[in-house]
């Protein structure tokens, strides 16, 4: 268009220079007008639409639809013939940001809702944010960004959350209360038999013993009291997560989900049976090492609330080296390492420093890989494909 209104320009300029009719001149000023027209009105509309988004987060799963709402809205008299809205998203996982464009007209005095079918195709968090909206007038001479520029205005982003698949699991879970390991954490709804922290104090019923007795209590009351003691809680299994980069060239988003699910139905599986455990992770984001204890169902959402918002590393195995130097390094039951890559130097150094009676290496891989490559003296290793959880690990003892 713009290069049309040229040639008609230039047109008209020669037809009012080779004839004398006033034909030619009302021509030639009507079409030389017609910019400083469409700019007044470009700039009128420009100022009087709006662009936002309509809701500024949203939760589903993978693999569903999930609709993002945009509400544009013209306050003007007059038309805009072309709208083009640039969108900017970006999964934290990866740190990619992918640039998506809509052109729209909008009709004077109204406002139109426009929905964006997404796609959740893998875990994680996705930040939407409007980037960049102009407006164009008729012949596409102008384009002016629309409205005031608003940086980081709570209806300008939106945060799309794709969790996780569960899987069902059935495996057998060792008991490794007997190994004597170390706690400083008590139940706080069931008591036990730990006599260094008292869970309550209450009237004697029969069958009490007489060592559990409190006697100054009871000779204050002028009744009989008795201590019940606490339960210790020993988070006997650990899943840590090396949240590393996959060294091949195959879907590296696709091995990030299957790790997270793998964690997610793990954590779930422990936790339906009244096991406490301890989550670990780097969070690159942050720069620093998460440590989660999972005794409930609100620790465990936002456990996986944390990890869906975390970023894959570079560096191999981080989360064991920062583990290591920032904490005291408990003995544990069982450690299991959950991981997109492979490092046997991994193992030894979880053997080295002790930190557990067993070890197991998850490790995500690809349906073309060969997994008779892989051995480990310190740990087994176990292969878990995308999507085949349950199949992969039906014979692994947690």
């Amino acid at each position: 268009m713009p290069f049309l209104y040229t040639v008609l320009l230039v047109a008209s300029v020669f037809f009012y220079i080779l004839y004398e009719h006033a034909f030619s001149f009302y021509l030639f000023a009507f079409l030389f007008l017609v910019p400083v027209v469409l700019l007044i009105m470009t700039i009128y509309t420009a100022r009087r639409t709006k662009v936002s988004f309509v809701e500024s987060n949203t939760t589903a799963g993978r693999s569903a639809r999930i609709p993002v709402k945009l509400r544009v809205t013209n306050n003007s008299m007059l038309p805009c013939p072309n709208l083009l809205i640039e969108i900017e998203y970006c999964n934290l996982l990866d740190g990619r940001n992918t640039v998506m464009k809509i052109n729209t007209p909008v009709y004077p005095k109204e406002s139109q809702l426009m929905t964006l079918t997404v796609s959740g195709m893998h875990c994680g968090t996705v930040n939407f944010r409007i980037k960049r909206c102009r407006i164009s007038d008729m012949l596409k001479l102008f384009t002016l960004r629309v409205g005031k520029k608003e940086s980081g205005a709570p209806d300008k982003t939106c945060t799309l959350t794709i969790l996780p698949e569960y899987t069902p699991l059935e495996n057998s879970i060792s008991d490794y209360s007997e190994m004597g390991l170390e706690t400083d954490e008590y139940s706080k709804t069931k008591k036990g038999d730990d006599p260094s922290e008292i869970f309550d104090i209450r009237d004697y019923a029969d069958g009490d013993k007489l060592n559990r007795v409190h006697w100054k209590l009871s000779a204050k009351q002028d009744k009989t009291m008795v201590k019940d003691y606490s339960l210790p809680i020993t988070n006997s299994i650990m899943l840590m997560l090396d949240l590393v980069k996959p060294s091949n060239d195959g879907d590296e988003l696709a091995k990030f989900d299957s790790l997270i699910e793998t964690a997610a139905s793990l954590s779930q599986h422990l936790l339906d049976n009244g096991v406490p455990h301890r989550v670990v992770f780097f969070d690159k984001i942050n720069n620093r090492l998460v440590v989660e204890n999972i005794t409930d169902e609100e620790s465990h959402g936002e456990m996986i609330a944390m990890l869906l918002r975390a970023q894959m590393c570079d560096k191999n195995s981080i989360v064991l080296h920062e583990f290591m130097a920032e904490t005291d390094n408990l003995r544990c039951g069982h450690i299991l390492y959950i991981s997109n890559q492979y490092s046997p130097e991994a193992c030894e150094l979880m053997n080295e420093a002790e930190l557990a009676f067993k070890y197991s290496y998850l490790l995500m891989m690809d349906e073309s890989s060969d997994n008779t490559q892989f051995y480990d003296e310190y740990a087994e290793i176990v292969p878990v494909f995308p999507g085949r959880l349950g199949e992969s690990i039906q014979e692994f003892c947690l």
